[in-house]
């Protein structure tokens, strides 16, 4: 019976750990840092709420898309934020409106 109970709290203490690095860089924050990144790259402001585009396994970096603007131009800035949430841009784009 102790085995039982101490492979028990060792797998509980295992997901406890893992689950707390999993969770390092929710969505809200990898969104916030990628929009102020992105709005240092670019010199201009978020117009539209950045998205989740995709999340890459293994590694749980986070595609990120932020929408910034400057004067009469518009961009999609592309980037990952890792669990630390540090962010690297990897693509812009533009367009005018």
């Amino acid at each position: 019976m102790f085995h039982i109970k101490a492979r028990l709290l060792m797998t509980l203490f295992t997901l406890m750990i893992s689950s707390s690095s999993w969770s390092a860089c929710n969505d809200y924050d990898a969104k916030n840092a990628a929009d102020k990144v992105a709005e240092k790259f670019i010199k201009g402001k978020v117009f539209h709420q950045a998205e989740v585009l995709k999340v890459h396994r293994p590694s749980n970096r986070k595609e990120i898309a932020s929408y910034i603007k400057t004067n009469n131009l518009y961009y999609t800035i592309f980037s990952l934020v890792n669990s630390q949430c540090k962010v690297q841009i990897i693509k812009r784009t533009h367009g005018k409106h």
